[in-house]
């Protein structure tokens, strides 16, 4: 039988890598398309106005709540390597909400043509920044 390779968390960096240039680059899309038109204006009564900006903030708390609820199982697990793979999933999900409400946002900002949504998309994207794989923290790089 053929013995499971070890598990490499450093495919998280790639992953977090891709997800951050997707991000850019689809801001630099909507940048390029939107540059003429658009405009930042905020109307009340529009619905859209406040609705978009606050789904896209349950996302990331939905996120965070991934990460809280990962941190409570990698404390149950008595593996390090099962650890390590509940670790890896919490990463990608709590990316994957993040990288949902930006391109949310960003399809707000076409649809409307208003770079009030835009802001809150590079909002969203500093706060992608800020998830880098805490992984590599944990063990002074891999």
């Amino acid at each position: 039988m053929k013995k499971p390779l070890p598990y490499d968390p450093r495919s998280l960096h790639l992953i977090y890598s891709s997800l951050l240039l997707l991000q850019l680059v689809v801001i630099s899309v909507v940048l390029y398309v939107a540059q003429e038109t658009a405009v930042i204006s905020y109307d009340l009564s529009r619905m859209t106005n406040t609705a978009v900006p606050v789904a896209a903030g349950l996302n990331a708390f939905y996120g965070k709540w991934i990460w809280t609820r990962g941190m409570q199982h990698i404390s149950t697990e008595e593996e390090l390597d099962d650890k390590l793979r509940t670790l890896t999933k919490m990463h990608v999900w709590q990316w994957i909400m993040v990288q949902f409400a930006t391109i949310f946002l960003l399809s707000y900002t076409l649809i409307e043509a208003n770079f009030f949504y835009f802001i809150f998309a590079l909002v969203n994207v500093i706060y992608f920044i800020t998830l880098r794989p805490k992984i590599f923290t944990f063990n002074e790089g891999i």
